[in-house]
């Protein structure tokens, strides 16, 4: 297997690894791609309080069905009182929910099959990101520099080849 790369930033004791899709031209259902996921959830799963999630109704009907993606979205928390509408003039193009990360919640990030089953979702450590995935372009981790060592271990742990591309701040 070919090596993935990472884009690697530091700025003081925080680091960012991005994992593009572009460059790496895996499918966003790819086991590599997925274990990129899972060892940026485990390199900050103790720090994770909150997720973020932007979808579009369509889109997730046309995937799920409707009934599907409602179970979904109610799961993972998605309710009128959480929910912002993102318009264009009169059109709401997309909606975004943000709600507490339960270990149910998740659970259901980590065993994703398609890492881009939502357009756009952020795991948070309150306020602050720390896993993004932003449609289908990139999967980032920011995390304090010990985490970051942590999942450089668990993408080895997975017998996962990268190479590291140091981007300056």
């Amino acid at each position: 297997m070919q090596a993935i790369t990472l884009y690697r930033r530091q700025s003081g004791e925080d680091v960012s690894f991005e994992y593009n899709i572009f460059d790496n031209q895996f499918s966003p259902s790819n086991l590599a791609v997925r274990k990129v996921l899972m060892a940026m959830l485990e390199s900050v799963h103790g720090r994770l309080s909150h997720l973020e999630v932007e979808y579009n109704d369509q889109m997730l009907a046309d995937k799920w069905g409707a009934k599907r993606s409602a179970e979904w979205l109610v799961f993972l928390g998605a309710a009128k009182e959480n929910r912002r509408d993102n318009r264009s003039g009169d059109i709401v193009v997309s909606r975004t929910f943000r709600a507490p990360l339960t270990q149910e919640r998740y659970a259901f990030f980590y065993n994703l099959q398609d890492i881009s089953v939502f357009p756009h979702y952020r795991l948070q450590e309150e306020e602050q990101e720390r896993i993004v995935f932003y449609f289908s372009r990139y999967l980032q981790l920011l995390a304090p520099l010990k985490e970051a060592e942590r999942f450089l271990a668990r993408l080895d742990g997975f017998q996962l080849p990268y190479k590291i591309v140091e981007l300056r701040s």
